[in-house]
């Protein structure tokens, strides 16, 4: 909030410099340019325009909000409050203060590379085409779902008590779940899972569990088929199959917009780079840093 509320009056500043008046100025020539006059500020005359850039700079509000008195006199007062903290902070000396500065040259890059970079286009932008082709060269990567087998497990340090364990799941009925979630509960040594029943979740290819687990967890078929004990760095585990989810691909009309505003960014970073490698061609850059 502080830094939202430094850069908002650092353009106020910049703002209130340009509306500042001038006495060499015409008679309502460059005022009248800016709308009708709605207050003085000392020597800043805040016009019409200014309070519709006001709304403008707010996401959520619009002309209509402000058509009643009040809410437009609610509005002005804003201004000049924020108007008022902006003279101090000149008169204080911030306007020149490198932090300030810096920030100020933030705001103008900012406009400057929105602006340059307009030609880049928008998602919307982005042709049926051209999201198609990123669909399907992207597919099998980033939007098809792995086959999944969602377990339990029971983590054991004693390799006989792991056998036992072993025995007692594979002699449990296949729909008895609870049983095993109990068994893993009052034996498991997985502090994290053993509140949970041994639970894992669903375990797929890209998984982050000893590929041994992976592979075993995928390898059961059907509910309440049991694996192990499987030696791993840990211990002895006992996997249970709890179900099974199919491998699917996300259709194109889900993933449509995450496409598109990936492509988006992809021509915007690259049109970035370009237009910093025009200026570095024509501006002289020496670096002296010995480092």
């Amino acid at each position: 909030m502080l830094t939202r509320t430094f850069g908002l009056l650092l353009t106020a500043l910049v703002v209130s410099c340009s509306k500042r008046a001038d006495p060499s100025d015409a008679p309502g020539d460059a005022g009248q340019s800016r709308g009708a006059l709605v207050a003085r500020v000392g020597q800043v005359e805040l016009r019409e325009d200014d309070l519709k850039r006001a709304i403008g700079r707010d996401p959520g509000a619009s002309a209509q909000r402000f058509d009643s008195p009040q809410a437009r006199r609610e509005l002005l007062d804003g201004l000049v409050r924020f108007e008022l903290l902006a003279q101090a902070a000149e008169r204080a000396g911030y306007t020149k203060d490198p932090d300030a500065i810096h920030a100020l040259q933030q705001i103008a890059v900012t406009k400057l590379v929105n602006q340059t970079l307009g030609k880049a286009g928008s998602p919307e932008a982005i042709s049926q085409d051209e999201v198609e082709r990123e669909y399907n060269a992207r597919q099998a990567i980033d939007f098809t779902l792995p086959e999944a087998a969602e377990v339990r497990h029971v983590l054991v340090s004693d390799a006989k008590l792991a056998e036992h364990i072993a025995a007692q799941a594979r002699a449990l009925a296949p729909a008895n779940d609870q049983a095993f979630a109990a068994l893993a509960s009052s034996q498991s040594e997985d502090a994290e899972t053993r509140s949970r029943g041994g639970g894992l979740g669903f375990v797929d290819k890209n998984s982050r569990l000893p590929p041994a687990i992976v592979q075993a967890a995928l390898a059961l078929r059907a509910p309440g088929d049991v694996a192990g004990p499987i030696g791993t760095e840990s211990g002895y585990e006992i996997l249970r199959l709890i179900s099974r989810r199919a491998g699917a691909v996300s259709p194109l009309s889900s993933v449509e917009g995450v496409i598109r505003q990936r492509l988006y960014q992809e021509r915007r970073a690259k049109a970035l780079e370009g237009f910093i490698a025009r200026l570095r061609a024509e501006t002289p850059v020496d670096l002296v840093d010995g480092g």
